[in-house]
C-alpha cells in the first residue's frame, strides 16, 4: 500500500522511508578512525556555486524550480539522522516526522545518501530556512561530517534542538572526547573531526555548543513517547501554532486509563517468552535493567578489553535465553504476533507485562477485548482516542459499505509511521460475529509502525504462525505456588505441592490460587490436598460453545469448590455476599464492572433501605482503593470484596471504581448458579441508566432480555412495562450511539429486528390474554380481568414503540443503500400509526415524509 501522506506539499523525507540496503548494526568507531576517508561535503556558504556548476541557478522564485527545493523553501522543521543508527533511532525520527507533518513543514534527511546537487540543495535550502533544526546526537554523530555541520549551522544560528540517544549534554566536553575521559569517551572518543577531515575548531565549537544548547532533550527506551510528544509541544510554541499544544494536550489526557487493569507487581516467569517478543517486533532486545542505549555496547567492550570479565556460565546463560534463530523471526508475520494457548496459561498476563514494559515505545495501547460479539464495537471506539470521526452522520452519503468505511478511517491511522500497540485479548473468532467479515479486515495492513499482539484459544489464525505459550516447568510451577517465599512452608510440603501442581496441570491460573487460598486462608498444603480429593459437589455439563478447560482439567473444579465453600463458612452473615458478587460479574460484559452495579446485581433489590447508601460508599471507596478501611463501621460488605481481591478473585480496574473477574470464575459461576443473578444485572444496568462508558454490560443485558446473541438459553421474561421501560431506557440510546459514533449498522439491525420481535410476541400474547379472557368471562362470568383490560394503553404503548422502531430501522436502511427494504418497513409504520393516530396526525405525516425521501432516493440510483 501506498504511504497516504507521501504526495503532502509539506513533507519531504528522502531517505527517511528505509532502504532494504541499511544495515540495523551500530557503526564500529574504533575500526573508522583508523580507516575512513576523508568525506568532502559542499559548503554551506557556496551551494549556488555547485549548482551553477551543474548547470542549475538556485532561482527558488522560478515556477519551475525542482519539486525538493519548491519543498524545502517552506520548511518548518528540519530534522537530521543518520539511517545507519540502530533501530531505536530510526523508530525516533520516523514517530517524530509523522508527529510533526499533520502540523507542520518537516524535512528530514540523511544528507549522506544523496546522489544529486538537487538533493544537496534542498537540504540546505531547509537547513537555512527552518526555525527549528532538530539533530539527533549519538555517540556516532561527532563522528559525522554532515551532523557536525548540521549542528554547527543550527547552533550559530540558535536553531539548534539535539535530541540526545545513549549520552547526555553533560558528556558532551571536548576535553573529555579527547582525551577519552569516563567510560563513554574511553571507547568512543579521541579527535573524532580526524575521521571526516572536517576543522579542529568546528568541530570544538560544535561539541562546546551541545553543552550550551537552549533545550535539548534526552530519548530512551524508557521515555520515548515522553520525550517525542515534549519536542512535539516545544516546536508547537516555538512556531506558535496553538493547535499542535492542543493535540499533544488531548493525548496526554485520553492515556490515562490506556490498560484496563493495573501491573500485576507480582509477575514472574515468562522471561523468555518476553524477549523473543521484543526480538519478533522491534528487531532487537532491549536493556531494560540499563539506563543508555550504549550501556550494552560498553559492557561488551569491556569483555573485550578484559576490564570486567564476566562469568562464563552467567555469559552461555544469557545468550541461550536470547537466542531466536533467524529461520524463527522469519516464521512470524510483520508487526504481529498470535499468541496461542488455552485459557489461564497467561496469555492475558504476559500482553499486560509486555504492554506495561513497552508502553513508552508507543503513542497510545488499545487493549480490545476480543470476545466475538463485542470485538466491532471494541475496535470502533477506537475511533474516538484517534480523534476520527466515524459516525454514521458524520458525512457519509447512502452507502452500502458505511460500515466498512469507518473501519477503513481507523485502519488508515495505523498506517502511518506512529507507533501504536493493539492488543487483542481473548479472541474467540476469526470471523465476525454480525456480518461474518474476517477480523483480519479490522487490522492494520502493517506498512506503518503499528504492532499487533493478539492472545487465544484457536490453534491458528490468519496463517500466522502462532507464539504458543508453554506450560511453565516443575521449578517454575513451583515458583508461581511459592512467589516471594512469604509462605511459612516445611520442607515435606513441598512434597504435597508437587502432588497439587502435577493434579493441576501446573496451569498458572490454579498455581495461583492455590497460592492464594494457602496464604490468605490459613490452611496447610496437606488439608488443601484432602479437601481436594473430597468428593466433588456436583459435575458441570458442558455446551458445545463453553471453553473445555474444565473438561481438560477436572481438578480445577475441585480447587474453585473449595475455595468458595471456604468463603461460605467465613461470610456466612453476609449471606454468600463473595459468592453472589462472582455470580452477578458472569453474566456482565467482558469489561471491568463498576462496583455500584456489580453490588446492586448480588444484592438485588433488598428491604433494607439503605442498602444502596451503602453501595455508593462502596463505589466511592474504590477511587482509594484496595484501602477500604473508610467502610469498616458498614462492616462485612467492604471485607467481601477485599477478600475476593486478596485471593485474585477479583481484580481493580484501572478506572477507578471498577473491578474484574476472570473468565475461568465466570465459567464456573455460571455452570453452579441459577438464572436469577442475570435478572438482577438486568435490574442493575436498567436502574443506572444508559452510559458510553459501559455501552458491553448494556449490550449483555441486551442479549438476555431479547433473548439473542446468547451461547446459552437463560429464561429471563419482562412484564409489559419493564420491556418497554427497558428498551426506551437502554436500547434506543444503545442505538443512537452506537449509529451516531461508531455507525455499528449491521448490530443495531439486528439489535432493532429482535426489539421489534419481541414487541409483537408481547403485543400478541396480551391479546390472546385477552381474547381468552373474554371467552372465559362469556361462559362462565365472574369479574376476571386480563392485563389489557386492567392496563388499558399498553396496546397503545407497544404498537407506538414498534412503530419508531420500524423508522429507525428504515432510515438506516435508507442510508446503507437498501432502498426496498426501507420502503417495507416505512410502509408498516404508516399503518400502525394511521390506525392510532390518523391520516393527518403530525406523527403519522412525518412518516409519509420517510417515504418520500425512500422514493427521492430509489429515483437516483
Amino acid at each position: 500500500m501506498d504511504n497516504p501522506f507521501s504526495s503532502s506539499p509539506h513533507f519531504f523525507t528522502p531517505e527517511l522511508g528505509g532502504s532494504s540496503t541499511i544495515s540495523s548494526k551500530s557503526i564500529n568507531l574504533e575500526k573508522h578512525s583508523h580507516s575512513a576517508p576523508v568525506v568532502q561535503i559542499p559548503s554551506i556558504r557556496n551551494y549556488g556555486e555547485i549548482l551553477t556548476a551543474a548547470g542549475m541557478e538556485p532561482d527558488l522564485t522560478s515556477p519551475d524550480v525542482p519539486s525538493p527545493l519548491a519543498r524545502a523553501r517552506c520548511c518548518d522543521v528540519y530534522i537530521g539522522y543518520n539511517p545507519q543508527d540502530p533501530p531505536f533511532n530510526r523508530r525516533l525520527v520516523k514517530w517524530l516526522t509523522a508527529e510533526l507533518e499533520m502540523h507542520a513543514s518537516v524535512f528530514a534527511t540523511d544528507r549522506s545518501r544523496n546522489k544529486d546537487a538537487i538533493s544537496h540543495c534542498a537540504a540546505r535550502v531547509a537547513m537555512e530556512v527552518a526555525p527549528v533544526g532538530i539533530v539527533v546526537v549519538t555517540v556516532q554523530s561527532l563522528s559525522d561530517a554532515f551532523r557536525t555541520e548540521e549542528m554547527l549551522l543550527f547552533s550559530q544560528n540558535r536553531k539548534l534542538v539535539p535530541v540526545f540517544v545513549g549520552l547526555t549534554r553533560n558528556d558532551c566536553v571536548f576535553s573529555d572526547v579527547i582525551q577519552k575521559n569516563g567510560d563513554l569517551w574511553s571507547l568512543f572518543g579521541g579527535e573524532l573531526w580526524k575521521d571526516y577531515g572536517g576543522r579542529e575548531e568546528d568541530w570544538k565549537e560544535v561539541v562546546d555548543g551541545l553543552s550550551r544548547v537552549d533545550m535539548d532533550f534526552e530519548a530512551s527506551a524508557a521515555n520515548l513517547r515522553d520525550c517525542v510528544l515534549d519536542i512535539v509541544a516545544f516546536i508547537g510554541k516555538r512556531l506558535g501554532k496553538r493547535s499542535i499544544i492542543e493535540s499533544i494536550q488531548k493525548c496526554s489526557e485520553s492515556g490515562l486509563h490506556e490498560l484496563p487493569f493495573s501491573r500485576n507487581e507480582n509477575f514472574i516467569g515468562r522471561k523468555q517468552e518476553l524477549r523473543q517478543l521484543e526480538f519478533i517486533l522491534f528487531g532487537y532486545i532491549e536493556e531494560h535493567d540499563e539506563g543508555k542505549l550504549a550501556d550494552s555496547d560498553i559492557e561488551k567492550k569491556e569483555r573485550e578489553k578484559g576490564k570486567g570479565k564476566m562469568p562464563l556460565a552467567s555469559e552461555e546463560q544469557k545468550e541461550e535465553e536470547m537466542s531466536l534463530t533467524i529461520a524463527e523471526v522469519g516464521s512470524y508475520a510483520r508487526g504481529i504476533v498470535c499468541i496461542n494457548g488455552e485459557t489461564g496459561i497467561g496469555k492475558t498476563e504476559l500482553l499486560l507485562e509486555f504492554a506495561y514494559r513497552h508502553m513508552q515505545q508507543y503513542k497510545a495501547v488499545f487493549w480490545i477485548g476480543g470476545e466475538a460479539r463485542f470485538l466491532r464495537e471494541n475496535y470502533m471506539k477506537l475511533s474516538g482516542p484517534l480523534s476520527i470521526e466515524a459516525g454514521i452522520d458524520n458525512g457519509s452519503a447512502v452507502s452500502a459499505n458505511i460500515e466498512e468505511q469507518a473501519i477503513g478511517k481507523v485502519r488508515k491511522e495505523f498506517t502511518r509511521d506512529i507507533p501504536y500497540l493493539i492488543v487483542i485479548d481473548n479472541l474467540e473468532m476469526e470471523k465476525d460475529f454480525w456480518d461474518g467479515i474476517p477480523v483480519s479486515d479490522l487490522l492494520p495492513p502493517f506498512t506503518g509502525q503499528t504492532h499487533v499482539l493478539i492472545s487465544t484459544r484457536l490453534p491458528g489464525i490468519f496463517n500466522i504462525m502462532p507464539f504458543k505459550l508453554p506450560y511453565p516447568s516443575p521449578s517454575e510451577a513451583m515458583n508461581f505456588i511459592k512467589g516471594d517465599s512469604s509462605l511459612l512452608l516445611a520442607s515435606e510440603d513441598d512434597d504435597v505441592l508437587n502432588i497439587i501442581q502435577e493434579k493441576l496441570r501446573r496451569l498458572p491460573f490454579g498455581l495461583l490460587l492455590v497460592r492464594a487460598i494457602l496464604s490468605q486462608l490459613a490452611i496447610n498444603p496437606q488439608t488443601l490436598l484432602a479437601l481436594l480429593d473430597s468428593p466433588m459437589a456436583a459435575e458441570i455439563t458442558y455446551g458445545p460453545k463453553d471453553d473445555p478447560v474444565f473438561q481438560y482439567n477436572p481438578f480445577l473444579i475441585q480447587l474453585l469448590d473449595v475455595c468458595f465453600s471456604f468463603f461460605n463458612q467465613l461470610y456466612k452473615n453476609t449471606k454468600n455476599l463473595a459468592m453472589k458478587m462472582v455470580e452477578a460479574s458472569s453474566w456482565f460484559g467482558p469489561s471491568p464492572v463498576p462496583v455500584c452495579m456489580l453490588a446492586y446485581a448480588a444484592w438485588g433489590s433488598t428491604s433494607n433501605s439503605n442498602s444502596r447508601n451503602i453501595w455508593k460508599k462502596l463505589r466511592d471507596s474504590m477511587f482509594s482503593f484496595p484501602c477500604m478501611g473508610t467502610l469498616n463501621a458498614e462492616g462485612k460488605e467492604a471485607e467481601a470484596l477485599s477478600m475476593l481481591m486478596r485471593l485474585g478473585i477479583a481484580r481493580s480496574g484501572t478506572r477507578p471504581g471498577h473491578v474484574h473477574f476472570h473468565d475461568i470464575f465466570k465459567l464456573y459461576m455460571r455452570q453452579r448458579s441459577s438464572a436469577e443473578p442475570s435478572s438482577l444485572l438486568v435490574q442493575a444496568i436498567t436502574d443506572e441508566g444508559f452510559s458510553p462508558a459501559y455501552t458491553d454490560h448494556v449490550w449483555a443485558a441486551c442479549f438476555l432480555v431479547l433473548k439473542f446473541g446468547m451461547y446459552h438459553h437463560i429464561p429471563i421474561d419482562l412484564g409489559p412495562h419493564d420491556l418497554l421501560f427497558f428498551i426506551n431506557q437502554l436500547v434506543i440510546p444503545l442505538v443512537t450511539y452506537s449509529l451516531n459514533e461508531l455507525s455499528l449498522c449491521s448490530a443495531v439491525l439486528d439489535l432493532l429486528r429482535v426489539a421489534t420481535q419481541r414487541l409483537e410476541l408481547l403485543e400478541n400474547s396480551l391479546l390472546e390474554e385477552a381474547e381468552t379472557a373474554r371467552k372465559m368471562k362469556s361462559i362462565f362470568g365472574g369479574k376476571s380481568q386480563s392485563f389489557i383490560e386492567s392496563e388499558p394503553t399498553i396496546i397503545r404503548d407497544i404498537v407506538t414503540l414498534r412503530a419508531a422502531i420500524l423508522e429507525t430501522r428504515a432510515k438506516i436502511m435508507i442510508k446503507t443503500g437498501r432502498s426496498d427494504v426501507a420502503e417495507d418497513l416505512c410502509r408498516t409504520a404508516i399503518n400502525i400509526k394511521e390506525v392510532i393516530y390518523g391520516v393527518e396526525h403530525a406523527e403519522t405525516q412525518l412518516a409519509h415524509k420517510i417515504m418520500d425521501l425512500i422514493a427521492r432516493v430509489k429515483s437516483r440510483f
